[in-house]
C-alpha cells in the first residue's frame, strides 16, 4: 500500500521521510519517552534512521503498519507521529514537546482512527503504561472507553508486558468523552 495523507482542520498527516531524521531524534530523547515508549533507550540517530528508512516504508509496503508524520502544514517540520498496528488493531502516537497541549494528538487520533473506519475497520484499540495522563487524556477526549487496566499487549524495551490502561473506540461510537477513565 502506498502512504496516505489525511488532513484534518489544523493538521496534515503523511508518512515520516528521511528529512524528520533530526526532530525524531530530538523528541525521541525527551525522558517521557524513556518512562512511558517502547522505543529505544536511549535513542539515537541511527535509531531514526532505521524508524525512517526501513520501519516506516516496510510497514506501509506490507499493510501491517501505517505510520504518519503529524504537521501543521504539508512539507512543515514534524510535530510527531501516530501509528496503526493492524494485527493488534492498535492506534499509538507521540508528540514532541513544544507541540503537547494544544489538542493536536486528538485532532491527529480522531482522524487516523475515522480513515481507519471508513475502510471497514470495527474498533480501534489503545494502550499506554499506566501514570501516562497525557496518553489516556488524548483516547478520552477522542472518544475512546476504558476498558481496564491489564499487561500490555506491546512488550517493552526490556520485553516485560508491563501493567497498562486499555481503551477501545468502536466505529458507532461518537467522539464524545466517556465517564470511567482513570483519575
Amino acid at each position: 500500500m502506498l502512504p496516505v495523507i489525511l488532513r484534518t482542520e489544523r493538521l496534515v498527516l503523511d508518512a515520516p521521510t528521511i528529512d524528520d531524521r533530526d526532530l525524531v531524534a530530538e523528541y525521541c530523547t525527551d525522558p517521557v519517552f524513556e518512562r512511558f515508549m517502547t522505543t529505544p533507550w536511549p535513542y539515537t540517530l541511527e535509531d531514526a534512521d532505521s524508524f525512517l528508512s526501513a520501519h516506516v516504508p516496510a510497514g506501509w509496503t506490507s499493510g501491517r503498519e501505517f505510520t504518519w508524520a503529524i504537521r501543521e502544514r504539508a512539507g512543515g517540520p514534524l510535530m510527531g507521529a501516530i501509528g496503526h498496528r493492524v494485527a493488534l488493531q492498535d492506534v499509538g502516537f507521540w508528540l514532541g514537546a513544544p507541540h503537547r497541549g494544544n489538542g493536536y494528538m486528538t485532532e491527529a487520533v480522531v482522524a487516523v482512527c475515522d480513515w481507519l473506519f471508513e475502510r471497514g475497520r470495527e474498533s480501534v484499540r489503545w494502550e499506554c503504561i499506566v501514570g501516562n495522563v497525557a496518553s489516556a487524556s488524548v483516547a478520552r477526549k477522542s472518544g475512546f472507553t476504558f476498558t481496564g487496566t491489564a499487561p500490555a499487549n506491546v512488550s517493552s524495551r526490556d520485553g516485560r508486558r508491563e501493567e497498562s490502561w486499555h481503551g477501545l473506540l468502536l466505529s458507532r461510537d461518537s467522539r464524545a468523552e466517556r465517564p470511567g477513565w482513570p483519575a
